[in-house]
């Protein structure tokens, strides 16, 4: 049926796939997960669910061919099955004056759903923070990184890891101009730094979150210049008497 009707891509700039919009949606979401005592998943599994909304405001599922990324968050995907069955006021696109399907994508995440308030905009999320403060953290990665860094050269490079429900970092991960024993080296180092994290927390319930940390050093060839300059006017003086 998806090959012999026309269905739009995407929903039209500026209009709602559900009755109220996204803030609806989500409402009604979690009076649905209370209501039918809907069980919670792991913290951190995410399922992004694609339906066709039909002229009529029924609905279907697209087909999700990523058995792996299905696999992954198997129990995100079974708790979204339970879930849309409820979800009653679909509202389909227009086009040229004229209702037509379009297909819709709602990010189903089970843990924030169970523990949120009755409405989700009374929520409240807070994001790690070093105990020592953020200023300190960045001091002691930057000094290590300094250390495999020439002074010659430009490094780009992105820091993610994870901050668990304890404050303990944990899964480094290192991306750009490094070799892998560099990395493998400075991941190490970034191990051993001492200090805990307060976790993140969405209503006051610790969960694990990833953090990004951008390390960047620029190569100033003009201060390299006038470097190299008073370098070779001190040579200069040292050997004018000998």
């Amino acid at each position: 049926m998806y090959c012999q009707i026309e269905v739009l891509e995407s929903y039209p700039y500026g209009q709602n796939f559900y009755v109220g919009g996204i803030n609806q949606l989500n409402k009604e979401m979690v009076q649905i997960v209370k209501a039918q005592k809907l069980l919670p998943c792991e913290k951190g599994e995410k399922y992004s669910v694609k339906v066709i909304v039909y002229d009529n405001s029924t609905i279907s599922y697209v087909k999700d061919f990523d058995t792996l990324e299905i696999k992954k968050n198997k129990c995100a995907f079974d708790f979204s099955r339970q879930l849309f069955p409820y979800l009653k006021r679909w509202m389909p696109a227009k086009e040229n004056g004229k209702f037509v399907a379009a297909i819709a994508k709602i990010d189903v995440m089970p843990f924030y759903l169970f523990h949120s308030k009755d409405d989700p905009k009374d929520n409240v999320m807070k994001n790690p923070t070093f105990k020592k403060g953020i200023e300190a953290f960045g001091f002691e990665v930057k000094s290590i990184f300094e250390r495999y860094i020439k002074r010659n050269e430009d490094k780009i490079v992105s820091l993610t890891f994870v901050v668990t429900e304890n404050g303990e970092m944990e899964d480094f991960k290192i991306e750009g101009d490094f070799s892998e024993n560099d990395k493998k080296n400075i991941i190490s180092s970034l191990s051993r730094i001492k200090g805990k994290w307060n976790p993140a927390t969405f209503n006051n319930i610790p969960y694990r979150a990833r953090m990004r940390q951008p390390v960047t050093q620029q190569f100033d060839w003009n201060r390299q210049i006038d470097e190299n300059n008073k370098m070779m006017n001190q040579n200069y003086y040292n050997n004018r008497y000998r």
